[in-house]
């Protein structure tokens, strides 16, 4: 007689009505599982499947490790990093979190308004606890009381965000709706945790330095997520407790929806109450401190195998589904004890594949994982490998990649990899055919067994525990698959085995562009017919990077004057030229860099200069002569014979001191020119002038003095 799969599959649909009609034990855990719409035939990954056996009627409870559910067509589990992306999807999965997790979403609103971005973005489905960090692209940032933020830089005030916890009744964004009449306040996104972002406009210069990535700038947050029971105070808080995590997803309306009657039995319940206390025992590291001994940080999304999903929350902490006597589920986490039942040679009838040493298809050597890391951005990160040295001397290296990417710790993820190398390598491996005193170690992690046939008496870890029924529906006895492990796989000594972790990837970087260095503003002089035109000369150091690019500008400094002119500077020179400037007008100049992308660094401080079109002094006038008189000097004198003669600059003083005499007059006139200049309304006194001849720039000759001059 077989059991066909139809058999099996039909059972789905009387599940509820079964647990309604009272069945308990095994017959109710094999409805229940059933029920849940998260396995196709069991509960992978976990301690319960059904399985039909062709040639007689045997369906069998499986308490282990077993995969029984397709793995053909497996959607490949998602990494930690995957929730981190912002995606544009109308129909993407909703995705749910536990434990701390760093995350972005799919975007629920999209648009632009006035040179501004406004975005919502759904980070997961359901409460989250609340949210303790900000991040623009790699940047941690802070906000103020209105969700701007506030952390300095370039960002200060140019992003504002919101965020919503996923409540069963929201608020919406009214920011969105002040710009979107038709955000209206019925967009309010119940039990969904959101994000809402207000990226402003900025100028074209500044755009790439504030916002590198552009319109695709990514949004993230770390938060606590969601809140489970906690068996230890009968509260629903926040902890990413595993046995409190595990007993959640199991019966979570957006999890495996398994019936709360099956984890509340009073045996049940007690499990996961062990089970919880096991994962908050303190484990030492090798840093100093502890940790607990096992947690679960992670997501997944909504359209996965609930299987699926529970195939990599158990392995984060050696942990199984198994049934109680009383018709409940309850989880066991990991941990040494001296078996209590002992199997030998009265109750065991038979055994098949029965090996001494490894089985070479699991066997390795050296044990790879990854695991969540906060300290690499909350991504999938490689632990220190475990290396059994002596093995890989004599056979080579046979390697096992695993996934523990649920676990939030380097130490919690190296005590998974001990118990991964035991299990790759153990003594002894088989299935034990028992008669019913075998029935003693149902649900048990660990039994003792004494074969004397093989010298065997040590301890092994029940992998799968199976009932054999012959016809009739009469069982019969039970067939146990079990592999040795010894206690010491689960001693740790944190200082020789907690390994390496990967040293942190967080960097400071620092993305301030260079000044310009050795920046000088200099005057140089062409002919322009028989007259000197002066213009600017812009030199500083090469750029210390190919990437980046020298702009200059110029403009006068007087009052008022803010109109700033650009120098062109060719790529890969050291100086920029000024249109002509004027001349003995004082002028300001500026220079930075640029990058390849736009991003302007800051411009350095000015440099200062008045040009001179003609640096040559004309020659000195001569025949200087100067006369007295009743309230006047007349004075007189001859231009010199320069080209570039222009006027005489005549100072005057009570003393005879040139440095301190003042400019009274300039007379402007040709060269070789006699000519005079009357100083008039003058006190009587001795006065005493200096004249000097200068050309058009305002360069002088030698001074030629008068000497004392009495007015009367």
């Amino acid at each position: 007689m077989k059991a066909r799969l139809s058999d099996l599959i039909t059972w789905d649909g009387n599940s509820r009505r079964a647990i309604k009609q009272g069945r308990t034990g095994l017959e109710g855990i094999v409805f229940a599982v059933l029920a849940s719409n998260s396995i196709t035939i069991g509960l992978a990954g976990s301690a319960l499947a059904i399985s039909a056996i062709t040639g007689a009627l045997s369906i069998g409870l499986s308490v282990g490790l077993s995969f029984l559910s397709a793995s053909l067509f497996k959607q490949q589990a998602p990494k930690p990093e995957d929730v981190q992306v912002t995606t544009k999807n109308p129909t993407a999965p909703r995705v749910r979190h536990y434990g701390r997790t760093k995350m972005s979403g799919t975007l629920a609103f999209l648009e632009s308004k006035n040179g501004a971005i406004y975005k919502v973005i759904a980070t997961g489905t359901g409460q989250l606890d609340a949210i303790e960090e900000y991040y623009v692209d790699d940047r941690l940032v802070t906000l103020d009381g209105s969700g701007w933020v506030n952390s300095g830089g370039e960002l200060n005030g140019q992003v504002r965000i919101r965020s919503r916890l996923g409540l069963p009744t929201e608020t919406h964004y009214s920011e969105v709706t002040a710009e979107f009449p038709e955000w209206d306040s019925s967009h309010r996104g119940d039990g969904v945790s959101s994000i809402f972002v207000q990226q402003t406009g900025v100028r074209a210069e500044d755009f790439s330095e504030t916002f590198p990535s552009g319109a695709h700038t990514l949004y993230r947050i770390v938060a606590r997520t969601s809140k489970v029971y906690d068996p230890s105070t009968a509260t629903t808080v926040w902890t990413d407790n595993a046995a409190a995590v595990i007993r959640d997803y199991i019966i979570h309306s957006d999890g495996m929806r398994l019936p709360s009657s099956l984890v509340n039995t009073t045996q049940a319940a007690a499990g996961w109450l062990t089970a919880y206390n096991r994962c908050t025992e303190n484990v030492p590291l090798k840093a100093g401190g502890t940790e607990d001994s096992y947690r679960i940080w992670g997501s997944y999304a909504l359209n996965e195998r609930p299987a699926d999903v529970l195939g990599r929350m158990l392995p984060a902490a050696d942990a199984r589904l198994v049934p109680t006597p009383d018709g409940g589920l309850t989880l066991d986490v990991g941990t040494w004890a001296e078996p209590t039942v002992v199997l030998d040679a009265d109750a065991i009838v038979g055994f098949t594949e029965l090996s001494r040493g490894r089985d070479v298809l699991t066997t390795a050597n050296i044990i790879r994982a990854t695991y969540t890391s906060p300290f690499h951005d909350y991504q999938a990160t490689d632990a220190d490998q475990w290396i059994d040295e002596d093995d890989v001397a004599l056979r080579g290296e046979i390697v096992s990649d695993l996934a523990f990417n649920m676990s939030p710790s380097h130490g919690q993820t190296r005590r998974l990899m001990k118990l991964a190398a035991y299990r790759a390598k153990p003594n002894w491996i088989g299935s034990f055919s028992c008669n019913l005193k075998a029935m003693a170690a149902f649900g048990k992690r660990f039994v003792r067994i004494t074969y004397p046939l093989f010298s065997i008496d040590e301890v092994f870890e029940i992998q799968d525990f199976r009932f054999d029924i012959g016809e009739g529906g009469i069982l019969q006895g039970v067939t146990l698959q079990v592999a040795s492990m010894p206690s010491v796989a689960y001693d740790w000594d944190a200082a020789t085995e907690e390994g390496t972790e990967p040293i942190s990837e967080e960097t400071t970087v620092d993305r301030t562009i260079p000044l310009p260095t050795n920046f000088s503003f200099t005057v140089d002089r062409i002919t322009v017919g028989t007259s000197l035109v002066p213009f600017g000369v812009l030199a500083f150091d090469a750029p210390p990077s190919v990437s980046l690019k020298v702009q200059g500008r110029y403009k006068l400094t007087s009052a008022g004057d803010t109109e700033w002119n650009t120098v062109s500077i060719a790529e890969g020179a050291t100086e920029g030229q000024t249109a002509a400037l004027s001349d003995g007008s004082e002028y300001e100049a500026q220079v930075r860099h640029v990058t390849i992308t736009g991003r302007t660094g800051e411009w350095t401080d000015s440099e200062i200069t008045t040009p001179v079109a003609d640096t040559t002094a004309p020659g000195p006038v001569t025949g200087v002569g100067a006369v007295g008189g009743v309230g006047e000097v007349d004075l007189s004198w001859t231009s010199p014979n320069s080209a570039n003669f222009s006027a005489v600059n005549i100072r005057r003083n009570t003393v005879n001191v040139e440095g301190s005499a003042a400019l009274v007059h300039t007379e402007y006139g040709p060269a070789s020119n006699s000519d005079a200049y009357t100083d008039a309304a003058l006190a009587p006194a001795t006065y005493y002038y200096w004249l000097k001849a200068r050309n058009g720039s305002g360069v002088e000759s030698a001074s030629v003095a008068t000497g004392a001059v009495v007015v009367t």
